[in-house]
């Protein structure tokens, strides 16, 4: 598709625009779109929808965003809550919201609120404060994420992963909104692992940090192993490396 010669499209107010390839599409209000769409830039100011997959550069949601099959985009920014029925595929991410798609795969992500999977998470790096719903596996290269609410996967693996705990400075009534501080998870896996408030039945990693609220039924490490007295841990093991 050729950015010069392909044409705008922009809903005001209400309206509806059939698929097919696009320069800028801009829904200011309330807009759908019918069909498939490829375009250069996609922005949503208000409630917008696209009935079927989305190819594009860059993608800007403020508001709120349905997307009813899968999207491909370099850049995705999302300001208050998008939802991608089924895999999501982006360079960079940010979100401050909250985003819900069938499965992830990105380069870099910025959460300032949750993510969520129903399938698995994959990125080089996802930082920020928040928390992430993920069905089947975070495969992070470099997490560091400071919960801001309820966290949940099937199993968390990297070469560097940090959870800690969020200090907010918002009221606790706000925060009871986003459940309470805390990841569950059944095993954490990577080079350096370091985690607060976490509930996991296996912890294994080179050097491992075991803070407040933790509850770990068995950690093996192949380095170091640091601990906050009031961690809980079933059974501390080193190994060998491999």
């Amino acid at each position: 598709m050729s950015e010069n010669s392909a044409r705008d499209a922009k809903i005001a107010g209400e309206g509806t625009i059939g698929g097919g390839e696009f320069g800028d599409v801009v829904i200011n209000g309330a807009g759908k779109v019918t069909s498939d769409i490829r375009c250069v830039n996609l922005k949503i100011n208000g409630a917008g929808s696209v009935e079927g997959n989305v190819v594009a550069q860059d993608m800007a949601v403020n508001g709120s965003g349905s997307f009813s099959g899968s999207v491909e985009t370099a850049k995705m920014s999302v300001a208050g809550d998008a939802t991608v029925q089924l895999g999501l595929g982006v360079g960079e991410l940010r979100i401050m919201g909250r985003l819900t798609a069938g499965g992830v795969a990105a380069r870099e992500i910025d959460v300032r609120g949750e993510l969520r999977s129903g399938m698995d998470l994959q990125a080089e790096s996802l930082v920020g404060e928040g928390a992430f719903r993920v069905a089947g596996l975070v495969d992070v290269a470099n997490l560091d994420l400071k919960l801001h609410g309820s966290a949940t996967a099937r199993e968390i693996r990297g070469k560097r992963v940090s959870i800690t705990l969020g200090r907010s400075l918002v009221g606790a009534s706000l925060l009871a909104l986003f459940g309470e501080k805390q990841l569950a998870v059944e095993s954490v896996e990577a080079d350096e692992v370091t985690l607060e408030n976490t509930t996991a039945k296996l912890v294994r990693g080179g050097a491992v940090s075991i803070g407040s609220g933790c509850k770990i039924e068995l950690v093996e490490y192949t380095g170091i192993l640091n601990r906050m007295p009031d961690a809980q841990i079933g059974e501390a093991r080193q190994v060998s490396g491999s």
